[in-house]
Formats: C-alpha cells, structure tokens, sequence
C-alpha cells in the first residue's frame, strides 16, 4: 500500500534552493577539476612507466580507470545540480547515476583486492608466489569488472527521468516512484553487504595482520620505516572508512525513512555523506603516490642490492683465485719435496 508520505514523494522534490544542489556543485566541481588530471596522470604513469609489471600495478590501474570513468560523468551531475533540471534526456540520465555506482563498488573492489595482494606477500611470501602474478590479477580484476556490469544493470533501470509536478520541471537522480524505491533499497542493501561490508572486514583485517607483521619483524634495522608505513596502511583504512561507510549507513536509513518505516528524515546527512563518497576519486592517487614511490625505492634498492652483489662475488672471486693458487703452490711444493726425498 502506498502511503501519503511515498506519494509525496514520488511527484514532489526538494525545492531547488535546499543546500544540496550548491554544495553537490562546489563538491562535483573540485572532484572534477582535481580528479581528472590526478587519474590522468596516475594512469598514465602506471601505463607507460610501470607497464602492469606487478600485481599491484595491475590493480591500481583498474582503479584509476573506474576513478576516471566517474571524472567524466561529472559535468551532468554539475550541470543538473547547478540548473536543478535536466534537458538531456532518459539515456543520459543513466549514465552518471550508473557510473557513481560503478565507481564506488569497483573501488572497493579493487581497493580489496590491493589489500589482500599486499597481506600474502608479506605474511606469506613464499606461498603466495603461485597467485601472485600478473595473469591471476588480470583474471581477478576481469571477474570484478563482470561483476559490477552485472549489477549496472539494475541500477540504470531504477536511473529515469521524470516530471517534478511542484515545480514543473524535469528531473533526473532524485525523483523515485515508490515501486523504485522499494526496488533499489532491496538492491543498496544487498550491494553494502557484498560491496562494501564484507570487503571492509577483509581490509581492516589484512591491514592490522600486515602492521602487526612489520612491527614484530626483528631483523628490520629501521625503526622508522616501520612506523611510515604504520602509518600509510593506517590512512588508507580510514580514507576507506571515512569515503564509504558514512554514506551507505545514512543512504539506508534514508531509504527506510522513505519507505515509511522510520519517522527521521536523513536526507540532509545522506547528502552530506555522498560527497564523501564522491571525494574518494581525488583522494585513490594518493594510494598510488605511495605505491608508485616505493615501487620506486625498491628499484633503487634492487640496483644497490645488484651493485653490492657484483662487488662481493667479484671480491669472492678474487679471495677464490687466492686459495687456488696458493693451493697449487702448495701443492707443487709438496710435489717437490716428494721428489727431493726419492
């Protein structure tokens, strides 16, 4: 039965001059002006520097393009959050509701999918050798890419135009008949639970076993280096805490309120949260910066670790050549004794 409230509304949305149409505005705006050379950049570094030579960098670029992928829809959302209405038609409409969910459930996703790479190889480095290669990662990151295809589908469907009766005017990603409503909160329940509750506790569990691992590592000279990285795995769980689960736990009670089984309305902190949400796209090229930078290190590591390798196998050749001939020299003074005595 549908009930006053749900009939409200599915013909009446908030007046244009509530404060979610200019802070979405300002916030899609810097996302935009800020992500896309950021997403740019990373990918094209991770492409043509990094040349998906290692699982993390196969999963970092499958990030920045999803990041990139939602960059691109932005102008639509500005566009229709600055005017408050939405001349591009039923197609278009889809497009960006679709691809904010894309970004969010393949970001985390992906993000999962980084923090288990980085849980085998140092809990189990050895182990983890047979998974741990590029073709396993691009298979893994095939299956997430059908995956949220998968669920795109669903959530274009329930993306439509429709016609503000109160303020005569077109509107696209707010207005929701009851029927899509019950629809798509059936389906944001069972996409946080998949999509983000579960990867979360996998994240927060990876990430303190790889911090418990480093600290308790005793042949580690470099006290220091321990807690930077402490502290990088720790600012990536929160960036991950503070962009998703806000915004899904006020969009759920958001939902429940429009369904009519709760009396608060969470719409102003749904709103709020969202731009959270939204931030995630500039803040993921922070990830690869530390990424790409220790990548980095550990390349000049490796050359160091090669240079010193050489001098000490040319040094142990050297030493070698030593003891051999002072071994035939040896040798052939023994020789010569044995033929003074006979």
């Amino acid at each position: 039965m549908i009930t006053k409230r749900q009939l409200e509304n599915a013909t009446c949305v908030l007046d244009p001059s509530h404060f979610r149409y200019p802070l979405f505005t300002v916030t899609y705006s810097v996302v935009l002006v800020l992500g896309l050379p950021l997403n740019a950049v990373s990918l094209w570094c991770l492409f043509r520097r990094l040349k998906l030579q290692s699982v993390p960098v196969v999963y970092m670029t499958n990030l920045a393009i999803s990041d990139l992928l939602f960059v691109l829809s932005l102008p639509l959302r500005i566009y229709y959050f600055s005017t408050a209405t939405w001349p591009f038609g039923q197609i278009l409409c889809m497009v960006p509701g679709t691809l904010f969910s894309v970004n969010i459930y393949s970001s985390s996703l992906f993000i999962t999918l980084i923090s288990v790479d980085r849980f085998l190889a140092v809990v189990y480095p050895l182990r983890s050798r047979a998974i741990r290669t590029t073709k396993f990662a691009a298979i893994a990151c095939g299956s997430v890419w059908v995956f949220i295809l998968g669920l795109s589908i669903p959530v274009a469907l329930n993306h439509s135009t429709s016609y503000d009766t109160c303020h005569n005017i077109t509107r696209c990603f707010e207005s929701f008949s009851p029927n899509s409503w019950y629809f798509g909160f059936i389906i944001l329940c069972l996409i946080t639970g998949v999509g983000i509750l579960i990867p979360f506790v996998i994240i927060a569990s990876s990430t303190l076993v790889v911090i418990w691992k480093i600290r308790n590592e005793t042949h580690c000279s470099m006290p220091d280096n321990k807690k930077k990285i402490t502290r990088m795995f720790i600012a990536n769980l929160l960036m991950y805490a503070f962009c998703f689960i806000p915004f899904h736990a006020a969009f759920i009670l958001y939902g429940l309120y429009k369904l009519d089984i709760i009396a608060y309305n969470f719409l102003d902190i749904q709103t709020i949260t969202m731009c959270f949400a939204s931030a995630n796209s500039c803040l993921d090229p922070i990830i690869y910066y530390f990424v790409l930078r220790a990548f980095k290190k550990r390349k000049d590591d490796n050359l160091e670790l090669r240079t010193l390798r050489t001098s000490v196998l040319q040094s142990l050749e050297v030493h070698n050549n030593s003891i051999f001939l002072h071994h035939s020299l040896s040798n052939y003074d023994a020789k010569l004794f044995v033929c003074k005595t006979v």
